[in-house]
């Protein structure tokens, strides 16, 4: 479908630009990074493969946690692409989230109750910062499934150390330090382009989104297996 025309004054504005630009960055990077984005491409096929036979499925509320896992791993997607770096790794986080607390409430039913009631009362929102704490949902992960537990408890780490939380290391992947004679100049990157820290971003959302469909497999198996997830997921992990 064509774009429409953008609306009056659209081009004057500082933000506007920045999404054209944003936007143009997706175009190169899905015509240039070919093998990245086919991966890409493959999980979120796998996601709404495995969203559509969750219909009627006994574990109905953890589908929810799918659904929301999925639309983090696209947006991740689009920010990556377009070259949004540390933007990229706190969508990321969130997408494992997701799974964890898809994978804990499947495992444990009776917490709906207290998820669904964290805005009751100041009791009820101490009780599930209590409950639904990361540390507790990555042990059920690894208790579940070792290996995935423990790469999720990895990849979760690293989404910490790249962007989802202001560390060292989310400056440093936008930072460009140039000095002359006189003057160090500090250049950070709102939008990087061809680089390797993209291409790394790409795989890393790649490694991600098979990751919390993994956890999910822990949980929809039998679906999983029927409508051909795990063949899809095993195309994309091939060379990851």
């Amino acid at each position: 479908m064509p774009f429409p025309s953008p609306p009056p004054n659209w081009d004057r504005e500082e933000i506007s630009k920045f999404f054209d630009e944003a936007r143009l960055n997706e175009f190169a990077t899905f015509a240039h990074l070919t093998d990245d984005v086919a991966r890409l491409l493959d999980i979120d096929r796998a996601y709404r493969v495995a969203i559509s036979g969750l219909n009627h499925s006994q574990n109905w509320f953890s589908a929810f946690f799918v659904i929301r896992a999925h639309s983090n791993f696209l947006a991740a997607c689009r920010m990556s692409w377009s070259g949004q770096i540390p933007e990229s790794y706190a969508l990321l986080r969130s997408c494992l989230e997701n799974a964890l607390y898809g994978l804990y409430l499947a495992r444990n039913p009776d917490s709906r109750q207290t998820w669904l009631c964290r805005h009751d009362s100041e009791d009820s929102k101490k009780k599930v910062k209590k409950e639904f704490q990361i540390k507790a949902l990555i042990e059920l992960a690894i208790e579940v499934d070792a290996h995935e537990g423990d790469v999720t408890k990895i990849l979760y780490d690293r989404t910490i150390d790249f962007g989802a939380h202001p560390n060292e290391r989310a400056l440093m992947q936008t930072l460009q330090i140039e000095d002359d004679a006189e003057n160090i100049h500090f250049k950070v990157s709102y939008l990087d382009d061809d680089s390797d820290t993209l291409k790394q971003t790409l795989r890393f959302a790649a490694q991600v989104g098979i990751c919390a469909l993994s956890l999910f497999y822990t949980v929809y198996a039998e679906s999983f297996q029927h409508f051909g997830v795990v063949d899809i997921l095993s195309h994309a992990k091939d060379g990851l």
